[in-house]
């Protein structure tokens, strides 16, 4: 039975990913002109791109799927703040990594936004979409928990600068910054709370963030960040944290207050997301010594740590180990 639930939710998501990414997109781009228009300004052409992108991606293979539990999709409002999260997270990145605004500014456009006095266009935003998801969320002290630690996370990965930060340091870091990220959008669909779908959300976060710093080793690399994957010598040991990671996801999966069909349904269309860390481990893997030691991913060449998902050999590989951590839950 596994084999032909995979086949239709995976071509479900085949057709997804070549009809409704690109339109979800441009729709996300009027959205932003709007609120240009609305508040008197223009954003950075890379904002625009970053935000319609990962809010498409997030909207049709996440969001959508946590829904799924109830048998639904997102609402229009729903899918509104969606795009309205990635905004608000990008251009709040983007004030910490242009390093003009004090921590006090940042504290009272954050924690003091009824109050806070924005001194542009993309602070104007940042506060208007900060109001207006937080009158949105049913529960805003467990809302303003999760940002809380949203906040801490990020703060502790400047850490990740830092040589002399431990693996352990490293991994725990990541996890919380990933999880507790991922965990935010729960808030902002209607279904009602559940302590076990809040621990799903948090442990795929944490998978998501754990994926990205395996597919970003060349880039990394070069700004001098410390993640488990640049840092750890062993493919054996990358491997066995990220397997660790993805047992967590599954146990998760396996507590979820859903009948079995809809786990498994949930678990194949989750399925894909650590498919890409699987292939990226599989290319570091190349890079192994006959001990099984990788050498200073930071003076190895972009060429061979860069991967091309456009090519139909790393499709394939995609689908293949979508196919096995979905049947690994069962």
């Amino acid at each position: 039975m596994y084999p032909i639930y995979f086949l239709y939710h995976i071509i479900q998501l085949i057709y997804t990913a070549l009809t409704r990414l690109k339109k979800s997109e441009q729709w996300a781009v009027d959205y932003l002109r709007l609120l240009e228009q609305k508040y008197d300004g223009h954003f950075n052409a890379r904002i625009i791109q970053k935000v319609a992108k990962f809010q498409s991606i997030q909207l049709h293979f996440i969001a959508n799927t946590f829904s799924g539990l109830f048998n639904r999709k997102n609402n229009q409002s729903e899918i509104e703040s969606n795009l309205d999260y990635f905004l608000m997270t990008v251009l709040y990145d983007a004030l910490i990594d242009e390093e003009k605004v004090s921590e006090v500014h940042l504290n009272d456009l954050f924690y003091h936004t009824s109050t806070a006095t924005p001194s542009n266009f993309n602070e104007r935003v940042l506060v208007a979409i900060h109001l207006k998801l937080l009158d949105k969320v049913n529960d805003q002290n467990e809302y303003w928990k999760v940002i809380e630690s949203v906040h801490l996370a990020q703060k502790d990965s400047f850490s990740q600068f830092d040589d002399n930060t431990s693996i352990e340091q490293i991994v725990e870091i990541t996890k919380r910054k990933g999880g507790f990220s991922l965990l935010m959008c729960r808030h902002y669909l209607i279904d009602p709370p559940h302590a076990s779908i809040d621990t799903c959300w948090y442990q795929l976060g944490a998978l998501i963030q754990m994926t990205n710093d395996l597919f970003d080793t060349y880039k990394d690399g070069l700004s001098n960040i410390n993640t488990f994957a640049t840092k750890m010598n062993s493919i054996a040991a990358i491997e066995g944290l990220y397997i660790a990671q993805k047992q967590l996801f599954y146990q998760s999966i396996n507590d979820l207050p859903v009948n079995r069909k809809t786990k498994v349904i949930f678990a194949i269309k989750t399925a894909i997301i650590p498919a890409f860390g699987d292939i990226a481990i599989q290319q570091l893997s190349k890079l192994q010594d006959h001990n099984g030691q990788l050498p200073n991913l930071k003076q190895v060449e972009r060429a061979k740590l860069i991967i091309d998902m456009e090519q139909p050999i790393n499709q394939l590989k995609l689908i293949s180990f979508a196919y096995k951590n979905g049947k690994r839950w069962m």
